[in-house]
């Protein structure tokens, strides 16, 4: 039978049918944020009153009544632990509880969740993107994520893994800290628009044995075997394996290549993924590393016109691991002294079926591309607090890129099309400095100096002037600059349709943000900001007069825009949080809306205890508006729900949950790069997931 496209059925006009779904989906969004703040704040108004949260009196209020406020904390912000007020930037925090609750299966679905975030998919990689820029065809790698500090993008790609190739499980997840705005002041490379820090448990919170499976829709199914403990002696262990199999969707329709199987990929979608991870600490020393191992079918055939539809060659694997060894001491007097050395691994081989004598039919000819990075580096950090009002932070990195080997080869007839053989070094220094200049005003300036063997130095400033004129009111007025140097990949790359361009420079951004925090009572926070980014040498995917794609340096972009979001939580239970983003990204060279940038972006979660602490449900709604495609198309405005029933000891020592994602199956596409005929790859549709986990 023959599968009929999800846009056929568009009404005629394109404008009346993005003017429709628009409202609907505004619509969809205003009904039920209202009716979830309504519900939310009428159980806030039930909460016993607390007379302690006057906010007229924060004038008379003492130092140590200041510092009893509960709020969130931060660790990646300034490479110390502080208050997401006092942090240099907008932070959101996603706890373990959030990641149950709401059901999120990676990285990725935890990032649609926060504001200004927005995550498309090509059926083989994820792509982060926020703030109105998230280009088709890049890795993500204008968003810095870490693991416990250690830095995980790969420098062939810059791949921000936060789909099945992200390596960590998400139930090895502590909690997610989301550092807006630029971070090279202190992390250097990647750190353009935004640091993700993925903090995970300790041993002592597994304190055991924990089993976990799931199954899913498409058949998946994943397991997962962790242990952990600390010991008497003060050693402490965590150990965990993780396996995904999942046959993905059994036929996906392609209308332009219908001519081709009627357009159908047919088990095209499959993946498997195998990771560890593991940590150790005694007393300051920590040593703690990961691997993964992911495969990907590819059913969206890249590479046209020499590429084969419906091929079961298709195949994207990428491995990575890390280890790293670390030393902290805090001495007397509020120094402490921070050391750490790693070694890093990433491996890609990518299978393309081709026929070279396309469009006229020919022999299938398999292309390789094995990419293969290695490197190792050493930090050292230290801080001290000078004059109870001034804490100052210094520190060094180093780090030798010893093996950057990018090469692509046909298989038969045996052809090599590149085989590039680099090595790199950088090494940066950094300071930072935070200054109570009063009471209820401090500064935090801070920069660091980066050099690169392949293009020299560059330096990066950051500053934040943080005022509290009331109780629980912060104002912060953030300047920051950032780069991101051009990868491997976009330097040497070369393919029958693709170029290489070793003349590439660094991407740099100038970002200005003014944000207001405030909290109000025990239980509510909200937030606002107005930001402006300026890029220039922004590096994006283009093709030439002869139709041969590569990547150049763009023209200078703005994103301009708002967000605003407003938080509650209770002890009972209940939580939720509403927030909307306005964007407005252009290439100033053309006064052009960039492409896959959404102007609104609005989303609401709502989680609540259904039976006593122990059974809970967790509503998320998501909408975007709509996107202009590579090649000009439009995409239309598109909302979608997701809901988790979750329930931890109903029986002893067991949590479960059942999922349904995208609930009422709603139709949506994500644009795509240039590196596929299509310009939109159809999303999933509903689906499910049930889950157990059993602590011994």
């Amino acid at each position: 039978m023959q599968l009929r496209s999800p846009f056929e059925n568009e009404p005629e006009s394109i404008a009346d049918a993005m003017v429709d779904r628009r409202r609907q989906a505004a619509l969809a969004c205003c009904v039920v944020m209202s009716g979830l703040i309504a519900l939310a704040i009428a159980t806030g108004f039930a909460q016993p009153a607390n007379s302690g949260n006057d906010q007229s009196d924060f004038m008379t209020m003492s130092l140590e009544e200041l510092g009893s406020v509960k709020v969130p904390t931060v660790t990646g912000a300034s490479k110390h632990e502080q208050k997401t007020t006092d942090a240099p930037s907008s932070v959101s925090i996603v706890t373990q509880e959030d990641i149950k609750e709401y059901g999120y299966r990676t990285l990725g679905d935890l990032l649609r969740s926060v504001r200004g975030f927005y995550v498309t998919y090509d059926r083989s990689y994820n792509y982060t993107g926020l703030r109105g820029v998230n280009r088709p065809g890049d890795f993500g790698g204008r968003v810095l994520i870490n693991i416990d500090g250690h830095r995980l993008n790969e420098p062939i790609f810059d791949s921000a893994f936060t789909h099945t190739d992200f390596l960590l499980d998400m139930d090895l997840v502590e909690r997610v800290e989301v550092i807006r705005g630029p971070g090279s002041s202190l992390y250097g490379n990647n750190a353009f628009f935004t640091v993700i820090n993925v903090i995970t448990r300790n041993g002592r919170s597994v304190g055991g044995v924990e089993v976990s499976g799931a199954a899913a829709s498409y058949d998946t199914y994943t397991g997962r075997l962790t242990y952990g403990n600390k010991f008497t002696n003060g050693l402490e262990l965590l150990v965990s394996g993780t396996y995904l199999n999942s046959a993905g969707q059994e036929k996906l329709f392609f209308p332009e290549y219908s001519s081709v199987n009627n357009g159908i990929a047919e088990h095209l979608d499959g993946s498997e993924a195998k990771s560890t991870f593991a940590s150790l600490a005694y007393r300051d020393f920590k040593l703690e590393g990961g691997f993964i191992d992911r495969r990907k079918a590819v059913p969206s055939a890249q590479f046209p016109p020499f590429v084969i539809f419906n091929d079961p060659h298709a195949l994207d694997v990428d491995e990575r691991a890390y280890a790293e060894l670390k030393f902290e001491h805090h001495f007397e007097h509020d120094a402490s002294l921070q050391a750490r050395a790693y070694y890093d691994h990433y491996r890609f081989d990518g299978t393309v079926p081709l026929n070279n004598n396309a469009p006229a039919p020919g022999p299938v000819t398999l292309n390789h591309d094995l990419d293969h990075a290695q490197w190792f580096g050493a930090e050292l950090i230290g801080t001290k607090t000078l004059w109870e009002r001034q804490r100052l932070t210094v520190g060094g990195e180093v780090r030798e890129d010893f093996q950057l080997d990018v090469s692509n080869f046909d298989v038969s007839p045996s052809a090599t099309l590149v085989n590039s053989r680099r090595r790199e070094f950088s090494f940066a220094f950094y300071g930072q400095d935070e200054v109570t200049i009063l009471t209820n005003l401090a500064l935090n300036a801070g920069v660091r100096y980066d050099h690169f063997s392949t293009f020299g130095g560059t330096v990066n400033p950051r500053g934040a002037l943080i005022y509290n004129p009331w109780r629980q009111s912060t104002f912060k007025f953030i300047y920051g600059e950032a780069f991101r140097a051009p990868n491997a990949y976009e330097l040497y790359y070369v393919q029958p349709t693709f170029k290489a361009n070793p003349d590439l420079r660094p991407e740099t951004i100038r970002s200005y943000e003014l944000v207001y925090e405030q909290g109000l009572g025990d239980h509510w926070r909200w937030s606002g900001s107005l930001f402006l980014n300026q890029i220039k040498g922004l590096i994006g995917q283009t093709s030439d007069a002869n139709g041969t794609n590569f990547f150049d340096n763009l023209d200078q972009v703005e994103a301009r825009g708002i967000e605003t979001e407003m938080e509650g939580r209770w002890n009972s239970g209940w939580r939720t949080r509403l927030s909307y983003t306005y964007t407005e990204a252009r290439d100033t060279a053309t006064d052009q809306i960039l492409d896959n940038s959404p102007r609104h972006l609005g989303k609401a979660n709502l989680a609540v205890p259904l039976w006593r602490d122990k059974v809970f449900g967790g509503l998320e709604l998501q909408a975007m508006s709509g996107r202009r495609t590579v090649l000009g198309n439009h995409l239309g405005a598109f909302w979608l729900a997701n809901f988790t029933l979750y329930s931890r000891e109903l029986v002893r020592n067991l949590e479960f949950s059942a999922s349904i994602y995208n609930l009422f199956d709603r139709k949506y596409a994500d644009p795509v790069s240039t590196d596929y005929l299509e310009d939109r790859i159809r999303q999933d549709g509903r689906s499910f997931r049930v889950k157990l986990t059993y602590k011994f």
